[in-house]
């Protein structure tokens, strides 16, 4: 048994093998590229998407952590300030060795406690738009420059007509990041 020959390839079956090679391989190439493409978009996508479930959680944890008594649009758009205008106090009181504590709830407070919510100029570049809250930057890979952060009220405090004292936040969140093609938009409301 003979295991080489000396005949070889024909020059017939080599460029049968060129032809099929040149369709195929194209394809595969093309099958290739597209999936690695999806794969990095929806990597990205998901990156973002975590980065605004992150702020709307921030923004969420601030409402509810910080005592307000109103919410107030600031001078410029995107911008919401929750104002604590009211103070409280605690005075522990001893009688026959008891100890108690009365809570006193003054309804002026000299000096207002404010927290502001805004989308502002990132820090690290200034291409980029953030959310900030108290002049503190949440940290995120997305571009937040077409994002909006708006108040509809549905009541008001008897004394100021810009303060809300009920209503909705609306967070619509255009993220950009260099590798997407196109913005993700997201939309979160939540009240108050």
């Amino acid at each position: 048994m003979k295991i080489f020959d000396e005949r070889g390839a024909t020059l017939y079956e080599l460029l049968a093998v060129l032809v099929i090679s040149s369709i195929i391989l194209p394809i595969i190439y093309g099958v290739f590229t597209s999936g690695y493409k999806l794969y990095n978009k929806i990597g990205i996508e998901g990156q973002l998407r975590d980065d605004a479930d992150y702020t709307a959680t921030m923004i969420m944890n601030t409402f509810y952590s910080f005592p307000f008594d109103y919410v107030r649009e600031c001078g410029e758009k995107n911008c919401i300030e929750l104002v604590n205008s009211s103070s409280t106090s605690l005075t522990k009181q001893e009688k026959e060795q008891q100890i108690f504590y009365t809570i006193n709830q003054n309804a002026a407070n000299e000096e207002e406690q404010v927290v502001r919510i805004e989308i502002t100029d990132s820090e690290n570049d200034s291409t980029r738009k953030t959310i900030s809250i108290d002049s503190a930057e949440i940290t995120s890979a997305a571009d937040f420059s077409e994002s909006a952060l708006e108040v509809s009220c549905s009541e008001f405090n008897n004394k100021n007509e810009e303060a809300c004292t009920k209503g909705m936040i609306e967070l619509m969140l255009k993220l950009d990041h260099e590798r997407l093609e196109e913005k993700l938009e997201l939309d979160s409301k939540f009240g108050f």
